[in-house]
């Protein structure tokens, strides 16, 4: 009969194996598209975000936009990540948070420095629509002002997020001295961070459309757009 701490070792053992596999499970399933385990994994590892960020320059980034960065970093290595080749997570995901802060630093040295300032929603005589709608229009404005300071510009300019009433594509072009299909394309860009699920979440919970179909539906209306 085994002793008391041999019989330890081996629960010890079997808890850790039971976790690795629990851990393996998610990965897996977050990388065959299921956003709940995507979610739960992006909520786990958060603190690790936070922990490059505090460690790394940020030249003109903001807290927040370095934060944002190094989520996306966090997705891509969530969905490439292999457990079985033996390696922690922590440093496999280290690695791409830092280089994707690094990337958002190089790209705000280059681009203007803009400002997003949210308006009053239009008031309603349900009290309850108008508190829903001061929601989105909150997470909205807090997404946008996620975006590099371009490609924030085009969209709140675009879509009349200043309070101006919106401007085509070609005027912005000319704004930036560059031509209609360059302002497009960064547009495009934009859209895509946008509705990334590893963001948005929020504001698809308040709009109904937090789903992997709705997901997938806005990225077919994208792709018809181009």
């Amino acid at each position: 009969m085994a002793s008391t701490p041999e019989k330890e070792r081996r629960n010890a053992v079997s808890y850790s194996t039971t976790i690795h596999d629990q851990a393996a499970n998610l990965y897996a399933q977050a990388q065959d598209g299921d956003a709940q385990s995507l979610e739960e994994l992006m909520r786990m590892h958060e603190g690790l975000v936070h922990h490059i960020v505090r460690q790394q320059w940020r030249g003109r980034l903001s807290y927040e936009q370095a934060i944002h960065a190094g989520r996306i970093g966090l997705w891509h290595a969530v969905l490439g990540f292999d457990p079985g080749r033996g390696h922690a997570f922590s440093t496999y995901a280290g690695v791409a948070i830092a280089r994707q802060v690094w990337h958002a630093v190089r790209r705000a040295e280059k681009e203007p420095d803009v400002a997003l300032v949210p308006g009053s929603p239009p008031s309603s005589v349900d009290p309850r629509a108008e508190v829903q709608a001061r929601e989105i229009q909150a997470a909205l404005y807090a997404l946008v002002a996620r975006l590099p300071a371009l490609q924030r510009w085009i969209v709140c300019t675009y879509y009349g997020l200043d309070h101006q009433g919106g401007c085509t594509l070609a005027e912005l072009g000319r704004r930036r001295g560059c031509s209609r299909q360059a302002i497009h394309a960064h547009l495009r860009k934009a859209l895509v961070t946008l509705r990334h699920p590893a963001f948005s979440a929020r504001l698809r919970a308040l709009l109904d459309r937090n789903s992997r179909a709705a997901y997938l539906c806005a990225l077919r209306a994208q792709r018809r757009r181009r």
